[in-house]
């Protein structure tokens, strides 16, 4: 969108009218929110505890004394406890145990999740795969059960939303095991197994630097073909490692994006993977702990189900072939000693690393037995655990605790329960990463939020260096209430570390989080940025801002607005907090939040219309509770006022500029035209040489028909 504006430069005479925002505007004219209370019930641990004997029965009539629940080691006492079967809760209670009354379900409230996801590469797990799931739905489907059906192909694929139609359900696992896909895979691997058979397991033809052919090794200048041979084989091992990775990355957030969401809604939820596994690179740990920590706390189990089945070939085939690859390079490394790198070195520790996660039932056993859930593997027979995965699904132990967390460090507190008696198995969820109760479900959070999020939720926020923040309402093309968050951060507060070439590096994270009238997080961005300055550029860095802006919609209502900045280097952190009131959607007469420019810059390519921050030609870099010095000739300062496209009158405005509350000048003041959506730009350059130090306040009143509004902001003249 084109936008016009209009510079206004005011005399003396006229200074009433341009000055410009707080940081938070909103605080000036809306009271503080009350900080929202924590209620025991959001900190709340609840755990599916599913309890079964020696020969796999069900157990159904333990008691709250029967079981012990440790968190972190410490021994917590259980708050509520029900055995849940089918649509009856038999026993609710706080103290004592299950009754034999049951208490209907209301189905609406104690739902049944059960989202079923494919990722089967090859024919026969296909195959396997759709006969297993088509086999629970035999039989009509119990009222409160839901079924979603998924794949995981690039990314999450939705093929059937949550629905208690089998018929509808059906067809979704048809088209999401469906045979007529062509699999490339297969080719690979039966050309990886022809060369191996030829070269031998684990055997190469290059050096370790990959460079020549090297004298240790077997076979080695014994023949071009053997050469192209192994070629191609290093190729396809590289390859497949790369894969490994590329297929981790996508299983592992499409899985988190999958669980971060269910928490939404009540009830016991399942999600049910079908899959040949994976193999979880180490760099992916941490994403991948936040499956199950989120997963834990929304209540959601995962079954894995390994859909190849019965094989003659180990699962962990590929940990040896790394292992004897590793053990064939330490040979060649001791046969031509001194020649020897770190670099080989650390390959052959990386290579053992990595053949510890080689098996890719690992990660799908690790993500089952941590959420509560467990793998179905080695078997072709899939109706008899499907079977205890139903059982699961209906009946079970509902159990809550509070695990008291004192400190929010973000790490994995682990969950143990233990059983009055020894002959009984316990399957329920491992644990949770210890975040703050707002974010500890359905949200991913980084390791450099925890510091952040921790420093938040103190009861005295640290101010260990200056920054500003700030959260503008505006309105977008449609009416719809659009929030901007604009942080500023000088750069004169990153501490920088010389490093060995003379440059000088430093770090910043931020976090902010928009928190409504409940206290729920309904907004959080957040990110991590490494800086690298050359020494002759350092004190230019160093005269600089951090400014970072972020538009988004955002619905009507009273927001706490809270950020925090940490020096990563200097390991400080700073946090605020202020109120931010969106105003209601419509086509009525409004007025943007007020903003003070610390400078414009021609608008690029990638600007969007939809910026607040975009003004015609010129995109506008905010300036936050400026504080003035008198030797500025001026301050600019900008809004955009919204007219009522209805009403045939054209707005007018009022300027009111006032010191200690104290009214100095009003009076009108000329708009420009409007822009093509019917929007009026208004940019104003405020002189301040006849200003007396001081606090100053700016006050816009727009009137059209009978409908007025207003904005105000403020500044400082020292």
């Amino acid at each position: 969108m084109r936008r016009t504006s209009r510079v206004v430069c005011l005399c003396a005479a006229t200074i009433a009218a341009f000055l410009g925002p707080t940081l938070f505007a909103e605080q000036a004219q809306t009271p503080p929110l009350p900080e929202p209370a924590i209620k025991a019930t959001t900190e709340e641990v609840l755990l599916d505890v599913v309890v079964r004997d020696k020969k796999g029965h069900r157990v159904d009539n333990l008691k709250p004394k029967d079981f012990q629940i440790l968190d972190n080691g410490e021994p917590k006492k259980i708050t509520s406890f029900r055995l849940v079967q089918g649509g009856e809760a038999i026993g609710t209670t706080n103290t004592g145990g299950a009754g034999s009354t049951g208490t209907q379900l209301d189905p609406l409230r104690q739902i049944r999740l059960l989202t079923m996801i494919f990722r089967c590469w090859d024919n026969d797990s296909r195959r396997l795969a759709h006969d297993a799931a088509v086999g629970l739905l035999k039989g009509e489907l119990p009222q409160n059960v839901y079924i979603a059906v998924m794949t995981i192909d690039f990314k999450l694929e939705v093929i059937q939303a949550f629905t208690n139609e089998t018929g509808l359900i059906r067809q979704a696992i048809d088209r999401a095991t469906r045979t007529d896909v062509t699999d490339f895979a297969q080719d690979t691997e039966m050309v990886r197994t022809q060369l191996e058979h030829l070269l031998g397991p684990g055997e190469s033809y290059w050096a370790p630097d990959g460079s020549a052919p090297h004298p240790s090794r077997p076979g080695a200048g014994t023949g071009a073909m053997k050469a192209m041979d192994d070629l191609i084989l290093e190729m396809i091992r590289k390859e497949q490692s790369y894969g490994n990775s590329r297929s981790a990355l996508t299983t592992i957030y499409a899985l988190l994006d999958l669980v971060k969401e269910q928490y939404r809604l009540p009830g016991r939820k399942t999600v049910l993977y079908f899959s040949g596994g994976f193999v979880k690179p180490q760099q992916l740990d941490y994403p991948f702990q936040q499956i199950i920590s989120i997963a834990n706390r929304s209540n959601v189990s995962l079954y894995a189900v390994d859909a190849h089945g019965l094989t003659t070939t180990s699962s962990n085939r590929a940990a040896a072939d790394m292992l004897n690859r590793a053990a064939g390079t330490a040979q060649a490394l001791a046969a031509d000693a001194g020649n020897g790198t770190d670099l080989d070195g650390q390959s052959l520790i990386d290579a053992a690393v990595a053949s510890t996660r080689a098996n890719p039932q690992t990660a799908l056993l690790e993500l089952a037995e941590s959420t509560g859930g467990a793998l179905i593997a080695n078997t072709n027979d899939l109706q008899r655990p499907l079977h205890k995965l139903a059982e699961d699904i209906q009946t079970y132990y509902e159990i809550a605790y509070n695990p008291e967390i004192k400190t929010y460090d973000g790490s994995f507190r682990k969950i143990t329960i233990k059983l009055s008696s020894s002959d009984l198995r316990v399957q329920s969820r491992s644990g949770y990463l210890a975040v703050p109760s707002a974010l500890a479900q359905g949200s991913v959070v980084r390791t450099f939020e925890v510091p952040l999020l921790t420093a938040l939720s103190a009861s005295e926020l640290p101010n260990a260096f200056n920054y500003e923040a700030t959260a503008m309402h505006f309105r977008g093309l449609q009416g719809e209430p659009v929030c901007e968050l604009i942080m500023d951060v000088p750069l004169s507060q990153v501490t920088l570390e010389k490093q060995a070439k003379g440059d000088f590096s430093g770090r910043l994270s931020y976090v902010a989080l928009w928190k409504d009238g409940k206290g729920e997080v309904v907004k959080k961005f957040q990110n991590d940025r490494a800086f690298n300055v050359p020494a002759d550029k350092l004190e230019g860095f160093k005269a600089g801002h951090f400014i970072y802006t972020e538009h988004f919609e955002l619905a009507p209502g009273p927001y706490t607005v809270e950020t925090a900045v940490m020096d990563g280097t200097g390991n400080r952190i700073s946090a605020r907090k202020g109120n931010l009131t969106m105003p209601a959607a419509g086509a009525g007469l409004a007025l943007s939040s007020i903003s003070f420019v610390r400078s414009t810059k021609d608008r690029e390519a990638s600007s969007q219309d939809a910026d607040p921050m975009v003004l015609g030609a010129k995109v506008i870099s905010p300036e936050i509770n400026p504080v003035i010095s008198k030797a500025a000739t001026a301050l600019p300062a900008c809004m955009v006022i919204y007219p009522n496209k209805s009403v045939p009158e054209a707005p007018q405005v009022v300027m009111e500029f006032s010191r200690g509350g104290r009214v100095l000048v009003r009076g009108p003041v000329q708009l420009g035209q409007a822009d093509k959506d019917g929007r009026i730009p208004f940019v104003a350059s405020i002189p301040l040489a006849r200003l007396e130090p001081g606090d100053f306040k700016l006050r816009f009143i727009v009137k059209q028909g009978n409908e007025t509004a207003d904005e105000s902001a403020s500044f400082v003249l020292k």
